[in-house]
């Protein structure tokens, strides 16, 4: 089972990016489980989306205690994520500095690519879609063409500047 945690601020689209990212694994022939997570819903407070895959059913209903995989949209968050040591850790953001590696780290400029496509405002660029193409490259999970069929079924603004978006951070995604 793979069990993942997706983490930024309000208005970036952490809980949307959950159901596009659910929705990909379902898709794909997985079972899923999809757990959003936020206190007021507000701009700028923080906002978490869980999501657990797997080939067979899944019966665990309790809280994710540690993530596969862990998705930063804000690095203001990073101390919320439960990543496990061996983990995968992919990072909105070009100017992060690795202390010990004991993870797998990656990052991609989600924000400078949502705001070149005018997703979002300069104070919250939405970084949803972008970062997910991020995810699609690294985890290799399941197709982009899958991710494309799933933006599109959940986002009716701009679907075609969101998968653009995905597309671009698809390309540029780096392994630290």
């Amino acid at each position: 089972m793979k069990q993942i945690g997706l983490h930024g601020r309000g208005g970036q689209g952490v809980v949307v990016a959950g159901e596009i990212l659910a929705q990909c694994y379902f898709d794909s022939g997985k079972y899923v489980q999809f757990m959003p997570s936020y206190g007021a819903e507000r701009r700028g407070s923080p906002s978490h989306s869980y999501i657990r895959t797997d080939n067979n059913k899944i019966y665990q209903r309790y809280e994710i205690e540690e993530e596969d995989i862990s998705v930063i949209f804000s690095l203001s968050v990073i101390d919320t994520a439960k990543l496990r040591e061996n983990g995968t850790l992919i990072i909105n953001g070009s100017n992060f500095k690795v202390k010990e590696k004991k993870i797998d780290i990656y990052t991609v400029d989600a924000n400078a690519i949502a705001l070149s496509l005018g997703l979002g405002s300069p104070a919250i660029p939405i970084i949803n879609t972008t970062i997910l193409g991020a995810y699609c490259k690294v985890t290799n999970d399941f197709s982009f063409d899958i991710l494309v069929n799933a933006i599109k079924s959940k986002i009716d603004k701009k679907a075609d500047l969101n998968i653009e978006g995905a597309r671009l951070a698809y390309e540029s995604v780096r392994c630290l």
